[in-house]
């Protein structure tokens, strides 16, 4: 289902502090949530503190939609932040974003 959210991404985030960092970018991205991922505040704090590592439930999902934008793995946490993952295929979050309420969607 694509959302209408705009959503802002950064690649190879180090830590969620690189994704805050950089939400003030030009573009914003729609996503289409291919699935959703609940997370105890400490499961969601391990993957904020590294995004790059491995993980199972990330494997073969994500990835650009036809024309533009993303298909993204919604991940919460209670009193958590939601952020919107693209592994592209792969088990880490190569592209991690958060929702931006401006900015052009391509």
């Amino acid at each position: 289902m694509i959302e209408n959210l705009k959503v802002r991404f950064v690649r190879k985030p180090q830590d969620l502090d690189d994704v805050l960092g950089s939400i003030h970018g030009e573009w914003a991205n729609r996503i289409e949530i291919q699935t959703r991922k609940a997370l105890t505040e400490v499961e969601y704090d391990e993957f904020a503190s590294t995004p790059l590592a491995d993980r199972e439930w990330l494997a073969g999902l994500g990835g650009y939609l036809e024309g533009s934008g993303r298909r993204v793995v919604e991940v919460t946490a209670p009193n958590r932040t939601t952020l919107y993952v693209d592994p592209s295929g792969s088990t880490y979050g190569r592209y991690v974003g958060l929702r931006v309420d401006w900015g052009p969607v391509p």
